[in-house]
């Protein structure tokens, strides 16, 4: 893999995550307690279980390392200082 495609890629991943918390809200009422995978700021797979979801992405020949995937609370996160 060239330079080139590696920051694209880089880019991409990093564009999706800061879509996945723009979004938190949104996701979280119809993804509450599940782990999501996303792709172009698109959810393309969800499931309850972690070792599930990542089965359903390779068994469509995509790559979990290379996809964002996050669980998204039913619950918002607090953070307590």
């Amino acid at each position: 893999m060239e330079k080139e495609q590696i920051l694209q890629e880089l880019g991409r991943f990093n564009e999706d995550m800061d879509w996945i918390s723009e979004t938190q809200k949104k996701l979280r009422k119809k993804f509450a307690d599940k782990y999501i995978a996303v792709m172009n700021s698109r959810v393309i797979d969800s499931d309850s279980e972690l070792e599930t979801l990542l089965q359903k992405l390779k068994e469509t020949g995509r790559n979990p390392s290379r996809i964002p995937i996050e669980f998204i609370s039913g619950e918002p996160q607090r953070l307590i200082l």
